[in-house]
């Protein structure tokens, strides 16, 4: 009799035992995979080379900014064309430039350590007598091209171009795929962006018997386009959709 207890103790803490494992290892699972679910991880830029990545969360971050910033008249960078330079030259042949058509405040917003991404989106044309980006008053009726190609270069606050993209067949009202643009080094200040060039399809629309204008061509000297950005970097969200 005292041997059957003695078996039946056994057992029961055997039985005790297994079953407390099992139940530690089911909550361990459990716990894991409800704060992967519940939580937005992305990549970080700090993981290097390994196959393992550290992760951090950018919900809480400002969302990205829409350049150049809206302080009144209408949105978007307008310039005027060059198919005749030397009428309406753009300063120093650069459409638009971050550094001189932004104000001091805002290029901070530029500064970045890891991060700098862009997208464009063609607008329609400006109203009849708007002010373009330099001051020039577009006073031509506004036309009605469907696609821009805007030319972009990336560089340090002192210094040429160091990276450039060509945003090209850029629709009305559609935002680009995103360009990724690699970050310089040795800079602690904010980094600038201009437009060296934008070209739109209206002289092959209009006179699409002449190939040499098609896809894209200068725009005409009296005319305005008009399109805008959005920026990204390690102090925002960043931008969503495809990359180039």
């Amino acid at each position: 009799m005292k041997w059957n207890n003695f078996n039946f103790i056994i057992l029961l803490i055997a039985s005790l035992t297994l079953t407390s494992c099992v139940e530690t290892k089911t909550n361990s699972k459990s716990s894991d995979t409800s704060t992967t679910q519940s939580t937005v991880l992305l990549p970080s830029d700090s993981a290097g080379d390994s196959d393992e990545y550290e992760y951090y969360d950018d919900s809480d971050l400002p969302s990205y900014y829409d350049l150049p910033p809206v302080t009144s008249g209408q949105e978007g960078v307008i310039v005027h064309g060059t198919n005749h330079p030397n009428r309406n030259p753009p300063p120093n042949g650069i459409f638009w430039s971050s550094e001189r058509n932004m104000s001091t405040a805002n290029q901070e917003i530029l500064k970045t350590d890891s991060r700098f991404n862009i997208r464009l989106m063609a607008l329609s044309a400006p109203s009849q007598n708007a002010v373009d980006s330099n001051g020039v008053t577009c006073s031509q009726l506004p036309v009605g091209y469907q696609k821009l190609q805007v030319s972009i270069c990336v560089r340090k606050k002192n210094g040429a171009c160091i990276y450039m993209h060509l945003f090209d067949d850029l629709d009305i009202n559609e935002w680009s795929l995103v360009k990724e643009f690699n970050i310089p080094s040795n800079t602690d200040e904010p980094l600038v962006i201009e437009v060296l060039d934008a070209q739109w399809d209206f002289s092959c629309t209009w006179n699409g018997s002449d190939s040499s204008y098609c896809p894209f061509s200068a725009v005409w000297d009296q005319d305005c386009v008009r399109f805008k950005m959005q920026v990204s970097t390690d102090g925002t969200q960043d931008l969503p959709g495809g990359r180039y």
